[in-house]
């Protein structure tokens, strides 16, 4: 190794501990009205921020009148565990309550959540439990059942699902022994959702890449484009995020190409970002901040 890249790598190896020592990093929610993903302005985000002993990431908003639900991770770090709790939200944009919705043994988190035939589900993640575990809403916001449980025996991280062409389609980076849940994207459709069965595409890995493998939120249509967030895990964890536009998706083929990013902003307060989700002119995401260590609440 040459003396100046040791001398580098040594520098940022203390910087990062010395910073440990003071400060923490903590992942809070971003909110934003009237802000489409190619128009983002981090000085018109609004952050959300939990107290310093847990953080809140992977926002999922749903909009019922004039409330707005947010569905996050809450990761506790007395327990390291996630759970799923929803953040409820004014007309404004003001948070109104923090509940707790969805808790397990388990780690939880990335709520994708939906609609399908005037019921509400959710997919969260619980890789750690080796499941996909399908949850039907029984009262809004809060309580949740256990429909199903679509796959069994299988790391799936940020699973993502989409209804397209007939099928659905469920995107999520799958962890083997000895590699990564990074950087590699899978595919699997099914005719119905409920029931699967699900199969795997032929060319899983569909995307195999660190920068861009990895579901960031909901895949939505905009312009006549099918746009698929995914996270640029190459420099931290969550580190920014892609905008792709899906050109192929069936069951041989499947292309994309990447249509824009959104980095944190040199020098700026928010360190990392990793999800993306929008319901009508809300958007919301979730962010890297550096708080003090010694200075609470």
């Amino acid at each position: 190794m040459k003396p100046r890249s040791f001398l580098q790598r040594l520098f940022r190896r203390l910087k990062k501990t010395l910073l440990s020592l003071f400060f923490i990093d903590q992942w809070v929610i971003l909110t934003a009205k009237n802000s489409g993903y190619e128009s983002i302005q981090w000085s018109a985000l609004r952050p959300l921020v939990p107290s310093r002993d847990r953080y809140w990431a992977d926002p999922f908003i749903v909009n019922e009148g004039n409330r707005h639900y947010i569905f996050i991770e809450e990761k506790i770090h007395a327990t390291g565990l996630g759970r799923i709790a929803c953040l409820t939200l004014d007309a404004d944009g003001d948070l109104m309550s923090h509940q707790v919705v969805l808790e397990r043994l388990y780690h939880l988190s990335y709520p994708f959540i939906f609609e399908k035939g005037g019921e509400t589900y959710m997919l969260p993640e619980t890789a750690q439990n080796r499941t996909l575990e399908l949850y039907r809403c029984t009262r809004f916001p809060d309580q949740w059942q256990l429909h199903s449980t679509i796959m069994t025996g299988i790391y799936a991280v940020d699973a993502t699902l989409l209804e397209y062409q007939s099928k659905w389609w469920l995107f999520a980076n799958i962890k083997e022994e000895g590699g990564s849940s990074l950087d590699a994207l899978h595919l699997f459709h099914a005719d119905d959702f409920l029931s699967g069965p699900w199969t795997p595409h032929p060319r899983n890995p569909v995307v195999h890449d660190i920068r861009s493998a990895r579901p960031a939120g909901r895949i939505f249509a905009e312009n006549g484009k099918l746009i698929r967030p995914s996270q640029d895990n190459s420099r931290r964890y969550g580190y920014a995020l892609n905008f792709n536009r899906i050109t192929k998706l069936n069951e041989i083929e499947y292309e994309e190409v990447k249509e824009s990013s959104l980095e944190p902003q040199r020098h700026g307060k928010f360190l990392a970002v990793h999800t993306f989700n929008r319901s009508n002119e809300w958007i919301v995401m979730d962010a890297v901040i550096r708080r003090w260590k010694f200075l609470f609440r």
